[in-house]
């Protein structure tokens, strides 16, 4: 059975925790993105975190205090969507979760970006879950995207610059497939990338599994200037899907050297939260109980 989750005092907190209100203590939670050194948090399910007219999205914050978030048209909060916490709904039409500014996502070139996203319709190649764009040259950025070329469906992408040299990833170039997983219309998925610059490696993760086995070669950091952009990609493409959850970390995935310590956490939080677990492999450390 999923783990349920509730707000207290504006943080979100799991069920199994002895929780003592009025003013009295409260134990200390599982792992949460307050863990890791957070430069980006969208968060649905937390509902202090932004306003509405009637269904209506009208603000949203920055949990991690980083960005002031801008709103394309008229998305809505779907309540109780998943796990009978609230998600975001998007209808492909200009409707978008954006940065007024452009701020420092990286730690010397360290990042790493995971959500609870769903797809719900694909009618254009290089729709995006998320994307960044930089302000800087030279224009090193990136977006999750996928690659239906309007068929309908999301085999995946992680979508690079298209400088003619000092590429990101001379191996990767313009774009790396998903060539080991892909997400599927109308399902929820746990999504996740790294630059690990420490390590030198490049991936991605849908579910806890390797979208493509992991790049060893990150030749030049990405920009340490971007513009967050959610449900919407470089080009201004919009997709039609919900989001449940969205943070970005500045840092290296774990311990060091290619550790993905810290990123299984973050799955297994995003998991358990959002009633996910049963997607995780089985060998994933957070299949049977959430990370602490």
């Amino acid at each position: 059975m999923a783990k349920k989750f509730i707000s207290y005092n504006g943080r979100i907190v799991s069920d199994n925790l002895s929780l003592k209100l009025l003013g009295q203590d409260v134990s200390p939670s599982d792992w949460t993105p307050t863990n890791v050194n957070t430069v980006a948090w969208i968060d649905a399910s937390d509902t202090g975190s932004y306003t509405t007219a009637g269904s209506t999205l009208t603000s949203v914050t920055d949990k991690a205090g980083t960005y002031t978030m801008n709103i394309g048209n008229t998305p809505t909060v779907v309540s109780g969507g998943l796990n009978s916490l609230n998600v975001f709904d998007f209808d492909g039409n200009g409707e978008y979760l954006q940065s007024s500014t452009y701020s420092n996502q990286t730690s010397s070139g360290n990042h790493w970006a995971i959500g609870v996203f769903l797809a719900d319709f694909v009618n254009a190649d290089k729709e995006s879950f998320w994307s960044y764009e930089t302000n800087q040259s030279p224009k090193r950025d990136y977006a999750i995207s996928s690659a239906g070329g309007g068929s309908n469906s999301w085999p995946g992408e992680l979508d690079l610059d298209a400088l003619s040299s000092n590429r990101i990833s001379s191996t990767i170039g313009n774009l790396q497939d998903w060539n080991l997983q892909s997400v599927s219309i109308d399902s929820w998925v746990i999504v996740s990338c790294w630059f690990n610059k420490t390590g030198n490696q490049i991936g991605n993760r849908v579910n806890g599994n390797n979208a493509y086995t992991p790049v060893n070669d990150y030749d030049n950091s990405i920009s340490p200037n971007q513009e967050l952009r959610l449900m919407r990609n470089r080009a201004s493409q919009e997709l039609d899907g919900r989001l449940a959850e969205f943070f970005a970390v500045a840092d290296v995935t774990g311990t060091g050297g290619t550790d993905l310590t810290d990123l299984e956490k973050a799955e297994g939080y995003l998991a358990w939260k959002w009633g996910l677990e049963g997607n995780l492999p089985i060998s994933h450390p957070y299949k049977n109980s959430p990370p602490t």
